[in-house]
């Protein structure tokens, strides 16, 4: 069975805690780690945090978040960012011996990254898989 939760919020860091809170409830029915379920956070807080992505201007400064939960997984998709902007930002320190970039940083604390378009806006997904319990 899959659930879903759609949350939207100012893109302003005294809101992201409620952000976490609600992403920490939707994973407790997975009983994923707090490991995992802090690379989950880290990522949406890196999103929302990274300077070079800004919100569509029919957004306005809001951000929303969608979670999804099947039996093994959490995705979140977060935006809507403007056209092109998280291309620019997965690009900024992809090269060697650079500062590690957003786009490596995602890659390596979830177990997938996708962006969508739909015209007006992109949005980034998040899957996080958890693990069966021994």
């Amino acid at each position: 069975m899959t659930e879903f939760v759609a949350l939207r919020f100012p893109r302003d860091s005294r809101y992201y805690a409620v952000a976490r809170l609600v992403v920490g409830g939707m994973a407790a029915p997975l009983q994923m780690s707090y490991d995992a379920l802090d690379d989950l956070q880290l990522a949406i807080s890196s999103l929302l945090d990274h300077e070079e992505l800004t919100l569509t201007a029919a957004d306005g400064d809001d951000v929303e978040l969608r979670l999804e939960v099947s039996e093994h997984e959490l995705v979140a998709s977060l935006g809507n960012f403007a056209l092109g902007g998280l291309e620019r930002a997965f690009q900024e320190g992809s090269g060697p011996g650079s500062q590690l970039g957003l786009k490596r940083l995602l890659d390596t604390i979830v177990d997938g990254v996708s962006v969508d378009a739909d015209g007006t806006g992109e949005r980034v997904s998040l899957t996080k898989r958890v693990k069966a319990l021994a």
